[in-house]
């Protein structure tokens, strides 16, 4: 397996470049449709899957799909992997993420994200990144595009948790939509460090959160359903 993880970084590295260089003129032709951009960063998510499927035998189980929404949410993801950074483009319809900034300064990935949408935010910026973001997500939310937000930050190994941030409760009170927690395992075959595996990791959409709840409350619910949900998927 060692090998086929190899052999699967260099063609992930190496596709992604050829596929960025292939869309170069159209992240600097002016007038170019942002849906242009989603659809080549869906077709890009999905050909990374078939790669995975191809190379390492290692493919998506996607649960909970009753709660996924119709109309334009925000979704709380656990995060553990590389992979949760662009799977959900393959499930749910031209999403936006809400990102670190400095994420932006990545050549050509950087400015397709920039261009698809997504929301940059300047942690060191504090209350000022806060309400930028804030006003951007409600753009999006408006125009239709569900917010996808990592509540921990951070990627944590599995098993691990992080402090869930304020920042989740703040995007709720503010947009005032439902808020749909997402467990994952995809640490247990894409981890941060060490070998992928063969297998099928999963993503489960868990029952929404309504607008409404107080803060304690709110951030209670939403770490007790990611965190036991993440949990149980560790023993698939």
């Amino acid at each position: 397996m060692q090998v086929r993880s190899s052999i699967f970084q260099a063609v992930f590295y190496i596709w992604g470049a050829v596929c960025c260089l292939i869309w170069v003129p159209f992240l600097y032709i002016p007038g170019v449709p942002r849906r242009w951009h989603a659809a080549f960063q869906t077709f890009w998510c999905r050909s990374v899957r078939f790669w995975m499927w191809l190379i390492l035998g290692l493919t998506m189980e996607v649960r909970g799909r009753e709660n996924i929404s119709d109309t334009a949410v925000i979704y709380a993801m656990k995060h553990q992997s590389m992979l949760d950074t662009f799977i959900m483009h393959s499930i749910l319809k031209d999403p936006t993420f809400i990102m670190k900034e400095e994420l932006l300064n990545i050549p050509l990935y950087g400015r397709l994200c920039d261009k698809v949408g997504n929301i940059p935010i300047d942690r060191e910026m504090g209350m000022a990144s806060m309400k930028k973001m804030l006003v951007q997500s409600r753009k999006e939310i408006r125009d239709g595009r569900s917010v996808i937000i990592f509540p921990e930050g951070s990627r944590a190994t599995p098993g691990e948790k992080h402090p869930y941030l304020p920042g989740i409760f703040g995007i709720y009170k503010y947009l005032k939509v439902p808020v749909v927690p997402v467990a994952v395992n995809t640490g247990l075959y894409w981890p941060r460090n060490g070998q992928m595996k063969k297998g099928v990791f999963v993503i489960e959409f868990l029952p929404p959160v309504e607008p409404g709840i107080q803060k304690d409350d709110f951030m209670g619910k939403i770490e007790e359903a990611i965190e036991t949900a993440s949990q149980k998927l560790l023993t698939v």
